[in-house]
């Protein structure tokens, strides 16, 4: 999920500046580099080190030093198929909206949520139909996501990255209409996303969703009888599945 990311550049030091040097070179590179995102390299979080300076220079007519600096950035940049956690920022029937707390832009495409899936209207929020229960993707709540794509976007500043081919022709009728479908959807998401950096994410797998779902709700009442039965159950069952309440009728 995070990287060291080696660079050289140029940072002025002002005159007044001049006893103050390392701090004033750290706060140059902070100020440049710190939450920006560099094409195919990702969000820039903070400096982690310099590894050293070169000659400083004064130019004609400006009394400031120049300087080439050689130092390390931490990066953000997951991989693709990464498991991460997250908290649901914001929810529509277009999309889902993940924060990491210091990076928001990160959407789910319904498509990728558990099948089956539906949008609740009045509560603005979808929902897993698991069991003839409905768990919902609450506002607020930590999900558990797998990443799908690290992409740039175009309509900031840096082309796109040149999709990757894929055959039409071997999908049946449904796969092909879900297909095109998600590749509509996701360029328009592109379009609506005022960020360079987009991460598109999916909770389709066992495990994935709602944190909650896959915690033992009886690990707080202490007693050992109901937590080996617990145990016992999940061993029988031939998948996971989510740790919840039945619902009453």
């Amino acid at each position: 999920m995070f990287h060291l990311i080696t660079i050289e550049d140029k940072v002025r030091i002002a005159p007044s500046q001049f006893n103050n040097e390392v701090q004033t070179i750290e706060d140059e590179i902070e100020k440049k580099y710190t939450s920006k995102v560099v094409l195919n390299a990702g969000l820039f979080v903070a400096l982690y080190d310099i590894l050293g300076t070169g000659d400083s220079y004064v130019h004609s007519g400006d009394g400031g030093a120049h300087l080439m600096v050689r130092f390390r950035m931490v990066v953000f940049k997951p991989f693709k198929g990464e498991v991460l956690e997250g908290v649901i920022k914001r929810s529509s029937r277009e999309s889902i909206q993940i924060s990491l707390g210091f990076f928001h832009e990160i959407y789910l495409n319904p498509i990728e949520l558990p099948n089956p899936s539906n949008y609740n209207q009045e509560e603005g929020l979808w929902y897993w139909e698991w069991n003839e229960n409905q768990l919902f993707f609450e506002d607020g709540g930590r999900v558990r996501f797998k990443i799908d794509q690290v992409e740039f976007n175009p309509e900031i500043s840096q082309p796109a990255p040149s999709p990757k081919n894929v055959n039409t022709d071997a999908m049946d009728s449904y796969s092909l209409r879900e297909y095109k479908e998600k590749q509509i959807e996701n360029e328009n998401l592109l379009k609506q996303v005022k960020s360079p950096l987009i991460l598109k994410v999916s909770m389709r797998e066992a495990g994935l969703g709602m944190v909650s779902w896959w915690t033992n709700q009886g690990d707080d009442d202490g007693e050992d009888g109901e937590n080996q039965e617990e145990e016992n159950a999940e061993k029988e069952g031939d998948q996971e599945e989510p740790a919840i309440e039945e619902a009453e009728d």
